[in-house]
């Protein structure tokens, strides 16, 4: 295996990690917002007016969807295409200020579920003008379910791989044995609730981990108030990786940012940009489903050849 110069630098093991996000915000949306955030440093624009404006119009995007002609199909997908880079924008303009909140974060995940339901909902009526409702609805909420797996794939296995090559241990698995240990400590419906949801995400993108939380939980395995988590044989291969610029290693990230629920909203948006949006949907789910699945398989073998091999010899061949 081929490996380049070693990547010390915090810069490039930030740029590493940014293979994680989906192909369009790396390779066109971020570097035209990077471009276009100069021209509103002077002028009094916050990170939550621009998500303003691209939830409203992702609403307007959605009533033009609904028109269902070939001409609205296109400017609908010009203007949810602009709504994506808008998306992008407000968070390059909150790092830029200064002016990042939890406040606007939290309303940037309102503003993108708003371009995902206004999208959503100008297809269902589409569909229903040729299929009536139920089976609009019937593919509307399947599309939205596929996108939501991915979506969770997505986020799980980015802050997987971003704590275990930053720090060297996997905080998603110290997260679920805490919620363990808090819920066999004081149960609760809503802790109830957060184990089953977290225990989903586990059980469908990394099974064989749960056996070794559960004995953790059981031992209450967990790094003492105050105390940073030990690094693991795991994190000190990946790290081991990650100096190298390991070719496998930014494969399986790349990975990471293609199974993000975002790339089937991009499929959706281009086929509105060639007038193809209706039947487009059967590819979208088709699409969700295969990618999702061929990355659960192949970032836990890979992850699961890492921790088998002591030396990790794997990672130093050349």
């Amino acid at each position: 295996m081929t490996v380049t110069a070693p990547t010390d630098r915090a810069a490039d093991l930030d740029a590493l990690l940014d293979l994680t996000s989906n192909p369009a915000d790396r390779l066109w949306r971020y570097p035209l917002c990077h471009k276009l955030v100069r021209y509103v440093m002077n002028v009094p624009v916050t990170p939550n007016n621009v998500t303003l404006a691209h939830s409203l119009l992702a609403v307007a995007g959605g009533v033009v969807i609904a028109q269902g002609t070939p001409r609205a199909f296109v400017l609908a997908g010009v203007m949810f295409e602009v709504r994506a880079v808008l998306d992008c924008f407000d968070g390059v303009v909150a790092r830029a200020k200064k002016m990042s909140s939890p406040l606007g974060r939290a309303i940037d995940q309102l503003g993108d579920t708003v371009g995902f339901v206004s999208l959503m909902a100008g297809g269902a009526v589409c569909l229903a003008r040729i299929h009536g409702w139920p089976s609009a609805l019937a593919v509307v909420v399947l599309t939205s379910t596929i996108s939501s797996l991915n979506t969770t794939a997505w986020d799980f296995y980015r802050r997987r791989f971003t704590s275990l090559i930053k720090h060297g241990y996997d905080s998603t698995e110290d997260e679920y044995v805490s919620l363990l240990v808090r819920y066999a400590d004081r149960p609760g419906p809503a802790l109830w609730v957060s184990r089953a949801v977290s225990w989903f995400g586990w059980v469908t993108l990394s099974p064989q981990s749960l056996p070794r939380m559960r004995a953790r939980a059981a031992q209450r395995d967990l790094p003492a108030e105050g105390e940073a988590p030990a690094v693991t044989a795991l994190g000190e291969a990946l790290q081991a990786a990650a100096r190298r610029n390991d070719p496998e290693l930014r494969a399986m990230l790349v990975r990471v940012g293609v199974v993000a629920g975002d790339n089937v909203i991009l499929l959706l948006t281009v086929s509105l940009l060639v007038g193809q949006y209706l039947h487009a949907f059967p590819l979208a789910m088709a699409w969700g489903l295969l990618v999702w699945g061929y990355t659960v398989v192949t970032m836990n073998r890979y992850l699961h050849e890492v921790l088998r091999e002591p030396a990790h010899e794997h990672l130093r061949k050349s």
